[in-house]
């Protein structure tokens, strides 16, 4: 039988995921307020950011 030529490949097993533990309701109002764009009050909602052509976008 002939050897294969292509490397065997080696799973790694995935990396363990950080578990965000719940955020309370003063901690986001308060992270909100501190938010100077909408980039940054995106992140605090969970968003993706807001981009395009001629840079961020405010929609909020």
């Amino acid at each position: 039988m002939a050897k294969e030529t292509s490397p065997r490949k080696i799973d790694s097993p995935p990396s363990p995921r950080r578990v965000k533990r719940p955020a309370t309701t003063d901690e986001l109002v308060e992270r909100l307020l501190n938010a100077r764009n909408s980039n940054e009050i995106a992140a605090v909602i969970g968003l993706p950011p807001i981009t395009g052509l001629s840079g961020p976008k405010v929609a909020y």
